[in-house]
């Protein structure tokens, strides 16, 4: 990966700062993790609205609910897995069931996680939370898009689930880019080819992109950091433009974005499509960039299935 990553736990903490001291209701609980989500320094700051509910992630959710419920609005920071796996139930109930206004963070997502192996990989959570109504789905590509997010959700009603990787670029889109809420961002027009990405992901596909584009290749990528609600008419239009896309995401391809993607395009305009990403397993334990190259979720395998669907289109 050519991009440099930044662990996101600084920007986490000091963006949720920043909004509590504007907003005296904002909460953060804690799953035991005070150093992956870098939030001492909000215990620090605001000791009385910072919750450490330790190693019990239905607890973390249900206490998230019952702060909801008496009108606050609470960050809730678990492992990704964990949140959507072990504290499915609470989710769906407690949070998404009540419509509550929970704020629910699943950290070190996907492949992040690395040497802590593929029990704490999370290869089913977009899938899991893009299921349960009342839930939205935002996934930041890099750490600007981070706090933009971050501010969006403290402003939102209602439950969404927020997959932050632990590490992710600073600024991929420069200054002239701002999240905008369930909207996807378009990066170029090529006509050959739309790539479609989130998270972590994005990277690489911008890198595909540049690379393909000297390959006499026009693509471009369509940037989605919300997943759910997706917006369905980036998506139409890009299939119609291209007839051609590839989708990659550090996630299960069932359910997670080339599932979305495949349920959009096949009910609005089928196209021709591609999905890297985990294909029916489970993640090792490794390094982020082993375990990219080993799953094929690279710029390579970009350029690969690009060649291929091309040549299918012909």
């Amino acid at each position: 990966m050519s991009y440099d990553l930044v662990p996101a736990a600084n920007t986490y903490s000091k963006t949720l700062v920043e909004l509590a001291s504007a907003n005296s209701d904002i909460f953060v609980l804690e799953a035991d993790l005070m150093k992956a989500s870098g939030s001492k320094v909000f215990k620090d700051k605001f000791p009385d609205r910072h919750i450490n509910i330790g190693i019990a992630e239905q607890n973390l959710v249900g206490v998230s609910a019952g702060l909801a419920a008496m009108g606050r609005i609470p960050f809730a920071f678990a492992m990704a897995n964990f949140m959507s796996q072990r504290a499915a139930d609470q989710v769906t109930i407690s949070a998404a069931y009540n419509n509550f206004n929970v704020k629910l963070v699943g950290g070190y997502a996907g492949l992040s996680q690395e040497k802590n192996g593929g029990t704490h990989i999370s290869i089913m959570d977009m899938a899991i939370m893009r299921n349960l109504p009342n839930m939205k789905v935002i996934v930041p590509s890099d750490l600007r898009e981070v706090s933009q997010v971050l501010k969006f959700a403290a402003g939102d009603t209602g439950p969404s689930y927020i997959r932050l990787s632990r590490c992710l670029p600073e600024n991929l889109f420069g200054s002239s880019y701002d999240f905008v809420p369930l909207k996807a961002y378009q990066v170029g027009n090529g006509t050959d080819l739309t790539i479609i990405s989130t998270g972590i992901t994005t990277c690489i596909a911008l890198e595909a992109a540049s690379l393909l584009e000297s390959n006499g290749i026009a693509s471009r990528v369509l940037h989605m950091p919300t997943i759910k609600p997706a917006d369905k008419d980036s998506i139409v239009r890009c299939a119609k433009q291209t007839n051609a896309i590839i989708t990659i995401e550090d996630h299960s391809i069932c359910g997670g974005l080339g599932g979305m993607v495949a349920e959009i395009i096949s009910e609005h305009y089928p196209a021709r499509l591609y999905r890297i990403g985990f294909d029916d397993s489970f993640g090792i334990t490794a390094d982020l960039e082993y375990q990219l190259k080993h799953f094929g979720i690279s710029v390579e395998n970009i350029i690969d299935k690009s060649k291929k669907i091309l040549k299918l289109n012909k």
